[in-house]
């Protein structure tokens, strides 16, 4: 039934019946909003299906209607215009998107304009739907001028903007964010309160902190509820040993993957994703800040901007594992981006090594030593590169010098080179090849000059297409390693280790075999040998080229850059082209990867070649609890950031229980899992173990014990659906989970190590609602002496 009849209007009444009255007033008024646009869109699907709109005349009527409006009237005209012309510019066809009418909007702001003292109602979301006439329209969050307003201000603030030399004022009276789904209204976030509808259609009030999360899960406004303060003791026991925050009317998803967060960004978050579309952003923020959201809704912002240059095949988006890939591939097309290349840097590096077709034996080793793995991700290995490419440089101009002597015309020969020096060296020699066969100045040259400077450039320019003979150099050279470490890492090694490195390396000259051989153990190539090629490709080529053709990309995105060497830092950014654009987000405290020369971010930014590049920090924690933060900051202990991070909410307390072996810690995890899947089926539960080894064991007695939607993830192959997955800390580097279970948090397996605060950090806030530490040992002397066993 309509809910503008009079029975409607009965039933509505009843679904909001168990709000408060300012929340059933907030809830009707979107109802009524949402029923408004939903009417519209039925209107112009039965008068036009394809939802064609003429944006060209559109834009000729705003043109005269802002001539003849008043002054009053003009900034919201203007505002219009913009969208339509953002439109017709993004498609060059003067056609509007349709909007989806079961997700047509995930804001709304309603504004008074100060001159006028008009007031209207703007929707956010991810097409443009003008006004016509009913006060209501829908903006495009990438490109509406008004947008801003919904990102920059909240509710009750004052606004004041320029929009091209006019400036426009008002109040914001309403700022709310909305879940529609389905073209069914499911949520409401407001300053008054978070109104949500249960499994049986009525309206309720989530309990607790109203701040938004950026991605949580299934239950994005459904808090942990302390409301029951009554000194039951059997109660509250009972309520520290139960897994689960969300209750029964907790609404229900079965995908797991980033719900609407658009609506969720935050004022900082919404500048970083806006700026320029050239140059460096470098992004640092602790667990749950948005670094992979505002990372992702720039991508999706510079392609609807400028979709000719970022389309998606131009784009790349490099992250730390494979579980990440599959997440952010599911999560760009809901933002409107499709086909951007998603990988990791080994997945990507190692086709690209294959097709160059190097004269090596491409057999990888798995027992490289240590101090040579850290020594091929150190910055030194980027300055022995430089150097010896400036060596064959330094070469190339001693012959020409030599050959050229005091020949009529050689000093416009050695001109010309200097001249070309920006190159790189093989671009350069070409260079200079066409410039003897086809310049001017060359024509009048002496035709001895001439062929002596041919002759040599000829000969050079073989050898700089080679890069084999250097990386070569680089690995036999003994005492070019042993001086450069002496000089520029001495304190990284010890001179044991660089007799390994020595020793290790000087067997690489061995790889050079015929195809039917199979060179030695030691002589085949380490896996940190991919970027050192790469490396010196871009160096004496100018770049990676496969087939004649450049790789490069308009947009990269570097996810996690902590976990990268310097060098392969510095190999992604040379394939990225001359604006220069890059997004890099990363956190310090969450490294899991401790043999790559990583410090500090200047210092990487430095190595990789950025030394004035500005840190944007991301200081608000949206995806775990407080109780959550305050565990993982003691963990990391001196790691920490000393400027703590604010969160953004209150949660459940962090459950601490001992046991003394594994098969009662099973009982009792077997129990409570088993209560939780039934009371909400649509959670999603991480049992996060040290080692795949004490995975597998849990796993399997969990399986006895009948633990429903149970999963054992080995190889980073995370479904995103509701259940329990088991699996080793490193398989979740950049996940999140409704609930996380940390699986025997012993001295054994997280001793007092830099490593292990690292991974322990990152375990303990992969949580978004409530955190369990299950301990059959000796607990972590990384954990709190104040946490107590609840079961004590």
């Amino acid at each position: 039934m309509p809910r503008g009849s009079l029975s409607g209007e009965i039933n509505e009444a009843a679904e909001l019946v168990a709000l408060p009255s300012d929340g059933r007033q907030i809830v009707a008024d979107e109802l009524r909003i949402l029923d408004q646009v939903k009417a519209r869109l039925a209107r112009e699907a039965a008068t036009a299906p394809e939802q064609i709109e003429d944006l060209d005349a559109q834009l000729i009527e705003l043109r005269d209607a802002i001539a003849e409006a008043k002054e009053e009237d003009v900034p919201s005209l203007i505002d219009q215009m913009h969208q339509v012309a953002a439109l017709s510019k993004k498609r060059g066809q003067g056609r509007s998107i349709p909007i989806d009418p079961k997700n047509p909007y995930f804001g709304h702001l309603r504004l008074r304009e100060a001159r006028s003292r008009r007031e209207r109602d703007v929707l956010i979301g991810r097409h443009t739907l003008l006004d016509d006439g009913s006060g209501l329209s829908i903006v495009d969050w990438r490109n509406a001028p008004v947008s801003r307003l919904y990102y920059r201000y909240e509710e009750e603030d004052e606004y004041e903007e320029d929009f091209d030399d006019r400036t426009i004022e008002g109040r914001i009276l309403v700022r709310r964010s909305l879940a529609v789904t389905h073209g069914e209204l499911r949520r409401v976030a407001s300053p008054q309160g978070t109104f949500s509808v249960d499994r049986e259609g009525q309206w309720r009030q989530a309990h607790g902190s109203a701040q938004p999360t950026l991605h949580g899960g299934s239950g994005t406004a459904i808090r942990y509820d302390r409301r029951d303060k009554a000194p039951d003791k059997a109660r509250d026991k009972s309520r520290k040993t139960q897994l689960g925050v969300m209750g029964d009317d907790a609404p229900i998803r079965a995908d797991k993957h980033l719900q609407e967060i658009t609506a969720l960004i935050d004022k900082h978050q919404f500048e970083l994703i806006t700026q320029g579309d050239s140059g460096i952003v470098l992004i640092q923020g602790g667990a749950g800040s948005g670094k992979t959201t505002v990372a992702l809704h720039r991508v999706a912002y510079l392609a609807f901007q400028d979709p000719k240059r970022f389309s998606p095949s131009r784009m790349m988006i490099v992250v730390f594992n494979e579980g990440l890939v599959e997440y952010i591939r599911h999560v760009l097309p809901s933002l409107g981006v499709d086909g951007v290349t998603v990988t990791t840097y080994r997945r990507w590096s190692a086709p690209i090594i294959k097709r160059l077709k190097l004269p090596l034996t491409l057999r990888y080793t798995t027992a490289t030593p240590d101090p040579v793995v850290r020594f091929k991700k150190h910055p030194v290995v980027i300055r022995l590169l430089d150097e010896i490419v400036s060596e064959q440089l330094a070469d190339v101009r001693e012959q020409l010098v030599e050959r050229l002597g005091e020949r009529a015309g050689g000093e416009q020969v050695l001109a010309q080179w200097d001249a070309t020096a920006a190159m790189a060296p093989l671009p350069r020699a070409e260079r200079m090849l066409e410039w003897l066969a086809k310049g001017k100045v060359a024509a009048k040259l002496h035709p001895r000059t001439k062929a002596a400077a041919t002759t040599v450039l000829r000969g050079v320019r073989d050898q700089l297409r080679e890069v084999v003979p250097d990386w070569l150099e680089l690995n036999t050279a003994e005492s070019r390693i042993r001086a450069a470490i002496r000089e520029h890492a001495a304190e990284d090694f010890t001179d044991l280790d660089v007799d390994a490195i020595v020793r290790w390396c000087a067997r690489k000259a061995d790889t050079e075999v015929e195809e039917d051989e199979e060179p030695p153990e030691e002589a085949a190539l380490d896996g940190e040998d991919d970027a050192i090629l790469l490396r010196l490709l871009q160096l004496k080529h100018g770049g990676l080229f496969v087939g004649g053709r450049r790789i490069d990309y308009e947009h990269v995105v570097i996810d996690e850059a902590q976990d990268l060497c310097p060098i392969e830092v510095r190999v992604l950014l040379d394939c990225v082209t001359a604006g220069k654009s890059v997004t890099i987000a990363g956190d310090r405290a969450q490294k899991m990867v401790f043999d790559n020369g990583f410090s500090d971010w200047p210092q990487l930014l430095a190595d990789a070649g950025l030394p004035h590049v500005e840190i944007q920090p991301l200081t608000i924690t949206y995806r775990s609890t407080r109780e959550v933060m305050e565990l993982s900051r003691y963990v990391l202990g001196p790691l920490a950031d000393p400027e703590e991070a604010l969160v953004a909410r209150e949660g459940a307390p962090v459950g601490y229980f001992e046991f003394g072996d594994q098969g009662e810690a099973v009982a009792f995890l077997g129990e409570a899992l088993r209560g939780l899947m039934q009371r909400e089926p649509s959670a999603s539960v991480a049992l996060i173990a040290r080692f795949p080894q004490q995975a597998d064991l849990y796993f399997q007695a969990l399986r006895i014990a009948e633990v429903p939607k149970l999963r054992r993830v080995r190889r980073e192959d995370f479904t995103f659906t509701a259940g329990i997955d088991v699996t080793d800390v490193r398989q979740v580097k950049g996940l999140e989970f409704d609930y996380v279970v940390i699986l025997d948090p012993t001295r054994q397996n997280y001793p007092a190590t830099t490593p292990s605060r690292h991974l322990l950090h990152i375990a303990a806030t992969r949580a978004a609602f409530q955190l369990w530490l299950i301990c059959a040992g000796e607990r972590s002397p990384l954990m709190p002496p104040e946490l107590v066993s609840q079961l004590g």
